[in-house]
């Protein structure tokens, strides 16, 4: 136990533009919304986190509203006043007053998570294991359902340097449709670039047994959770079936799910998402159960600021062998971030930040710009006085307008692809 106590808990809703259409099988959207929490200790310390849905609830019940609700309401009575240190009892505490919402309780454990890191004066990563890495090997999403534009926004990313790593969203279009789009993408781009699929539940078996093979042969190296989430039976049967590995991700959100996979062997791949699993501990011991069960590691992606994204980093290089990366690919589409060093891609990887905690500072002027509501809630420990919140201008230069990036670099205007 530290002496540490947490004084107060502050959860803000903030709207981010996206630089295009990101189409998911569901909805298209154009902008992302994030909740940024804000945990400040007695003595000054403050840890900052951040919960994100892909763009609304379609995905796991939780939307933005929803999160703030929760912290607001159930996850900070029992976090103000709170040792930061004594993670695993709070967060069990907070399982037996809520139960799911596991994005909201992962946004508020990465902010106790960066609270131990600046106490100490160490990177999230060193209290992880240590790293073993320092980047990424990074997917870019092609998703606006068009073969042209989508080559053409794949040509400008590895001609920049940034990406030669490609998943495309499919599930929005006919399943003919989609497996003649990601063969064409996938023969446009061969010798040049890794393509994989994600139909996001879309399919039957019936439908994957189909498309699988077709896209292989085309040159599609990976298929992500073609059918749904409970159905590990099937998702075994494709993966014994085809050459493309097969990645689960809807169907493993809890180190359970993860034990019942990898018995099964019901994918070559799982896809490791913080928010999913209710936070970086979870998360880890997820992969724990992967790796030791056989199941490769891949850090997927809910769209997350660059502050997600470096927490999300912080995991990642504590990780054993990622044999196809990863895609934290959110700061890249996300038009104005809120970060005040926004996330680093170069020579196709995204690269670990440097600092304590998970190496992310806010950007105040920008933060201030882009909350959705200034009336917000503040919980602080009775007799304290109320922090504002607010520390005034930041001292960290603007942002630049990031022109290398491809649309940025020469991405085609996709404004005629609504989701």
């Amino acid at each position: 136990m530290s002496q540490i106590r947490v004084r107060s808990l502050e959860a803000v809703i903030v709207d981010l533009p996206m630089r295009r259409l990101q189409r998911f099988a569901a909805i298209g959207a154009r902008d992302q919304s994030i909740v940024l929490i804000r945990i400040l200790t007695e003595d000054g310390i403050e840890g900052i986190g951040e919960a994100v849905t892909p763009s609304g609830p379609w995905w796991g019940g939780e939307s933005v509203e929803s999160i703030k609700l929760m912290i607001d309401r159930y996850i900070a009575p029992h976090v103000v006043g709170a040792d930061p240190f004594a993670i695993t009892p709070l967060m069990a505490a907070i399982n037996r007053t809520l139960y799911g919402n596991s994005f909201a309780k992962a946004g508020v454990e990465m902010a106790l998570l960066d609270i131990q890191g600046k106490a100490l004066d160490l990177p999230l990563c060193d209290l992880l294991g240590g790293p073993r890495r320092s980047s990424l090997a990074c997917s870019w999403p092609l998703a606006t359902g068009k073969a042209e534009a989508e080559i053409a926004e794949a040509e400008a990313m590895i001609e920049a340097g940034r990406h030669n790593i490609f998943k495309m969203k499919l599930g929005a279009l006919a399943p003919e449709q989609d497996v003649a789009r990601a063969g064409a993408v996938a023969r446009a781009l061969e010798g040049r670039a890794s393509v994989r699929v994600d139909p996001n539940e879309q399919w039957d078996e019936t439908t994957a047994k189909w498309a699988v093979p077709r896209m292989e042969e085309a040159g599609v190296v990976m298929v992500e959770q073609p059918m749904a989430r409970w159905n590990h039976e099937a998702s075994a049967r494709l993966t014994a079936r085809t050459g493309a590995a097969v990645m689960i991700d809807e169907g493993v959100t809890t180190p359970e799910d993860m034990v019942r996979v990898a018995a099964m062997r019901a994918a070559d791949l799982v896809s490791l998402k913080i928010m999913k699993s209710a936070g970086i501990l979870p998360t880890k011991r997820i992969a724990d159960i992967a790796a030791a069960g056989g199941v490769s590691l891949y850090m997927g992606t809910f769209l997350e600021s660059s502050i997600g994204t470096a927490a999300n980093m912080q995991l990642c290089v504590t990780l054993p062998a990622l044999p196809y990366g990863g895609e934290l690919c959110g700061p890249g589409l996300i038009a104005e971030d809120i970060a005040a060093q926004p996330a680093i891609y170069s020579d196709f990887a995204l690269h670990l930040p440097d600092g304590p905690g998970i190496a992310a500072t806010l950007d105040e002027d920008r933060f201030r710009a882009f909350r959705r509501d200034r009336d917000y809630t503040v919980h602080s420990v009775p007799g304290q006085p109320e922090p504002s919140g607010q520390t005034g201008p930041s001292d960290q230069p603007d942002i630049p307008d990031q022109t290398d990036i491809p649309d940025q670099a020469g991405i085609p205007d996709q404004t005629g692809t609504a989701g």
